[in-house]
């Protein structure tokens, strides 16, 4: 045995020292680069261990990669695809992938990153490490692109992927369900094949994503076949669309038509061989494809010119498919250059064309110009036709064909009429009248208020169209989602009737929260991860020094992966995560945060962290029976009480430390967090000056926004600027960490003109798309420092002047410390009010200043800190905070409270006549995009004066 072992070593150092030979040629990648993305393809050395490639065809490449920081360094890699990778005589069966990578040094730890695909690895190279690193590719016969992730960028890079994936989808689908809608409404020929194209498109574009890739259908042909399938079928359905909108007959002889006939027919078959797997199929379909959607395109324009209405209506949307297949022509003959966002701005354009399509035939200029060839009605019975709910048998015929049923809701007679469809969709038979009273009873609990609510508001607003969702019990007890379209009928200022349309919209409901539990869930132990547990503390607010919090991080898990491979690895994990559950699910919500990281966040800190440590150790300590032996898997462990912390970031940070402390003392212990530990943290004063500068030239720092909120109707009228650095290896940094110190070495004047601009870029462009009164507004913090910096002033009058936003609405916030700080703050701040900029005093009632003090300060909005809120529960807390609210109110001063955590609070603070709030209560802080989304859910088109004024 111990000489078989010696062998074996031989073996594998001879192979790795060929691995370090082949790749000696070229330079080493530092993954440690702050590049969010590093493209390995260009270092890649091609490796042979034999003279041919592996048995399935694999081949083997080397690349250098180094380290060269003081940190261990993390890398997701993730492989493309080649330019020509559908361009192959015989088809592939499945996409280019990674099917193994190894290290010439043990250090290195290499694992499937399962969260990012089945193919993609996790690297982390040790601090001061120079390694070769070995990667097999299957399916490719050249490299492909192969990008090295960092963690945080791939996840914020796959989400965003994934929401304008889905978008593109649903605008698609959207006009996919408006053309069939009408297909069945008219039955016009032209809206029943342009719904066949689209349905095609829409398939095609979610083969692209590899969805199907895993299923029976790519099973023969590979996805490129069943990809080149659906292309090929939606050009056989837009070139009958297009005979339909100006017939062939009309242009050409009849021989030619016949060509035509006989043509659809070799494309479609064309497009079956291809999805069969038929060696040269698809490398034929593609470039008629090309050729295909740009004739159909001429001959549309063509006959637009010569004056036929029809083909003028459909020609741009056929314009916009012919330039999307020219795009992926060129994209698979190696245009682009690899750019990874080609496919997703080729999928924008195609949900373009969709939607071009569908608005020209669904539009008067497009169904009723067609040519008529809907077939002849037939005759009408004697006598007045039986009509139901106002609508005659065949519209009753349209609705239930398309999946709905109509609702009718007699609010004098407190009557719902449910038509026979809308009826069968919760499980009775025919048409139903009931007492509302009892339809809101089937309603389910949780959206009862909602639907209530609903109705109570838009009852006031005859000829309002609205939506709402809610769940209905049905006859079989289950409550699925129904989706209600329906309009205010009446006279006056209050509607006597509701009508409208009622659908099931339950496979789309479960849909989006299957959606949403992939994104919150570790797929391997079902634990919440790492976006989970942010999400928790973020909801914590003012609770947050309640809680107790631990990491608890596998000593030896490196170790235990390279003996047990990667699924006795997963089942030490899974065992672990079984454990923790077993002792803690009574009293913390457990998190797996890393590859061997997990997290528990205790609701109640007076457990006694000395306590909880011991239990986490304890936990671990035994030994996993597994494969026939015992696997020990000890532990280390960092505990830290919710009270030594401000913020979640910080809370994070003081548990590291911690656990840091228990690895150094040799782990299989656990360590609680007490200040005196600041000293093992590592970097320093004149690092973080370093990196801060470095992050403000590399776009590292970014602005996210919290929304602020009318009391009165819950409408956002505003935010809160707030600065987010995003550190290439330690992830999203709190403003508690770098603000200070910037205020210390006078970085923040440059950090403050950064938030300046972004935040007067972001709120032009939120005027411009809601053009509201008042005008919506930010709020920007700015330091004693920045104020009386020579150049301040002139800057911010530039940037006014620039800015294209309605006066006032940029406020800049000041604490109240550094108003009472002197004079000429208070003279500084009059300039700035007379510049177009509004002031807020931020952090009221815990600065320096009296109340007598107001009247003298130029400022127009008074935020009080949210410390006066929580006080709001005695008498004499409530009485100073109604005080300082109505002082201001005298002054002719809005007022905006911060720190509200719950509808309480809300309440309360409407009771005290306050206009404005602002806490976890209504939102986070947000990136830009997310507010955009969040504006256009919370605003109002018009509303009364306020504090954008």
């Amino acid at each position: 045995m111990p000489r078989l072992i010696v062998i074996l070593a031989a073996l594998t150092g001879a192979l790795f020292a060929g691995i370090a030979l082949a790749a000696g040629g070229k330079p080493a990648i530092n993954f440690a680069d702050p590049n969010p993305a590093i493209e390995l393809k260009p270092l890649l050395a091609p490796y042979h261990a034999s003279s041919a490639p592996e048995s399935d065809g694999s081949l083997w490449y080397v690349i250098n990669v180094a380290n060269n920081t003081v940190k261990p360094a993390t890398r997701i890699l993730v492989a493309g695809q080649p330019a020509d990778a559908a361009l192959h005589f015989f088809p592939r069966s499945t996409r280019p992938f990674m099917q193994q990578v190894a290290s010439s040094d043990g250090g290195i730890s290499v694992e499937k990153a399962r969260a990012f695909g089945r193919h993609a690895f996790r690297v982390i190279i040790p601090p001061a490490t120079t390694a070769a690193l070995a990667i097999r590719l299957s399916n490719a016969d050249s490299p492909p692109s192969l990008l090295a992730w960092n963690e945080p960028t791939l996840v914020d890079n796959n989400r965003q992927l994934a929401v304008f994936m889905a978008a593109v989808a649903g605008l698609i689908a959207a006009a996919l369900a408006i053309t069939a809608g009408l297909a069945v409404m008219t039955a016009h020929p032209a809206p029943r094949w342009a719904a066949l194209a689209l349905l095609g498109a829409l398939l095609g574009r979610i083969a692209t994503t590899g969805m199907f890739d895993s299923g029976w259908d790519t099973a023969v042909g590979g996805p490129y076949g069943l990809s080149a399938m659906f292309a090929g079928l939606a050009l056989a359905a837009g070139i009958r669309l297009a005979d339909i909108v100006t017939p062939l007959e009309t242009v050409w002889p009849q021989q030619a038509v016949q060509w035509r006939k006989w043509g659809l027919y070799g494309l479609v078959a064309l497009s079956l061989l291809a999805f069969i797997g038929l060696p040269g199929a698809t490398l034929l379909l593609e470039p008629i494809i090309v050729f295909g959607t740009a004739g159909v395109t001429a001959y549309l324009v063509h006959q637009g010119r010569m004056g036929r209405q029809a083909a003028r209506v459909i020609a741009p949307s056929a314009a916009v498919f012919a330039l999307v297949t020219l795009a992926g022509a060129i994209a698979a003959l190696g245009g682009f250059r690899g750019n990874p966002m080609a496919p997703a701005m080729i999928g924008g354009f195609v949900a373009a064309g969709a939607v071009l399509l569908a608005l020209a035939v669904a539009a008067g200029e497009g169904i009723a110009i067609l040519p008529g060839l809907r077939p002849a009605a037939p005759p009408l019975p004697e006598g007045p036709p039986p009509r139901e709910f106002g609508h005659s048998p065949a519209a009753l015929q349209a609705i239930g064909a398309s999946h709905q049923g109509i609702f009718d809701l007699d609010f004098r007679g407190g009557i719902v009429r449910l038509s026979a469809d809308a009826a069968g969709l919760i499980g009775l038979s025919g048409a139903q009248n009931m007492p509302h009273a009892g339809w809101e009873a089937r309603i389910h609990p949780e959206d009862r208020d909602t639907y209530s609510q609903a109705l109570a508001d838009y009852r006031t607003h005859p000829g309002l169209a609205f939506r709402i969702e809610f769940r209905v019990r049905s006859e079989s007890g289950r409550y699925p989602w129904f989706e209600l379209r329906a309009t205010m009928l009446g006279e006056g200022t209050e509607a006597h009737r509701c009508l409208g349309l009622m659908a099931d919209v339950t496979a789309r409901k479960e849909s989006e929260a299957a959606v949403i539990d992939r994104t919150l869930h570790d797929p391997l132990t079902g634990l919440g991860n790492r976006v989970a547990l942010m999400e928790e503390l973020d909801q914590l607010g003012e609770r947050l020094s309640t809680v107790a919090f631990a990491l608890l991080d596998i000593d030896r898990f490196k170790s235990i992966h390279a003996s047990l491979g990667d699924a006795g690895a997963d089942d030490i994990l899974i065992s672990i995560a079984q454990r923790l559950l077993k002792r803690f699910t009574d009293v913390a919500h457990v998190f797996r945060v890393g590859g061997d990281a997990f997290a528990l966040l205790f609701a109640d800190g007076g457990t006694g962290a000395a306590a909880i440590g011991a239990d986490l150790i304890d936990v671990c300590s035994a030994p996993f029976p597994l494969q026939g032996r015992n696997v020990f898997a000890p532990a280390s462990a960092g505990i830290v009480a919710g009270g030594d912390a401000r913020d979640p970031f910080e809370l994070l940070r003081n548990a590291e430390l911690a656990l840091l402390h228990a690895k150094r003392a040799g782990g299989g212990c656990a360590r609680i967090y007490t200040p005196d530990l600041e000293a093992l943290a590592p970097g320093d004063a004149v690092a973080l000056e370093a990196d801060l500068r470095r992050a403000l030239e590399e776009n590292q720092v970014d602005v996210f926004y919290q929304p602020i909120m009318r009391l009165a109707d819950e409408t956002v009228v505003g935010f809160e600027a707030l600065m987010r650095w995003h550190h290439p290896t330690k992830g999203l940094v709190s403003p508690v960490d770098f603000i200070a110190h910037s205020e210390q070495t006078g970085l923040i004047v440059t950090l403050g003109k950064f938030a300046l601009k972004r935040a007067a870029s972001d709120l032009s462009r939120w005027q411009q798309y809601f053009p509201i009164e008042p005008a919506l507004f930010v709020n920007v913090n700015v330091s004693r420092r920045q104020l009386r910096d020579t150049e301040f002033e002139k800057f911010l009058g530039d940037l006014l002047a620039r800015a294209e936003i309605k006066p006032g609405t940029l406020k800049l916030e000041v604490t109240e410390s550094a108003v009472a700080a002197g004079e000429d703050i208070r003279a500084t701040l009059g300039r700035i009010r007379d510049l177009g900029a509004g002031i807020a005093i931020d952090d009221f009632g815990t600065g320096l200043s009296t109340l007598s003090q107001l009247k003298d300060i130029p400022f127009d909005t008074l935020k009080i800190d949210k410390s006066f809120l929580a006080a709001h529960e005695d008498a004499e807390g409530a009485l100073v905070l109604g005080s300082i609210i109505s002082l201001a109110h005298e002054l002719k001063r809005v007022v905006v409270v911060e720190g509200a955590e719950t509808a309480r609070d809300a309440e309360r603070l409407r009771e005290l006549g306050c206009e404005f709030a602002q806490g976890f209560l209504f939102g986070a802080a947000m990136p830009a995009a997310e507010a955009l989304n969040f504006i256009a859910l919370h605003y109002k088109a018009s509303r009364a004066p306020g504090i954008g004024g």
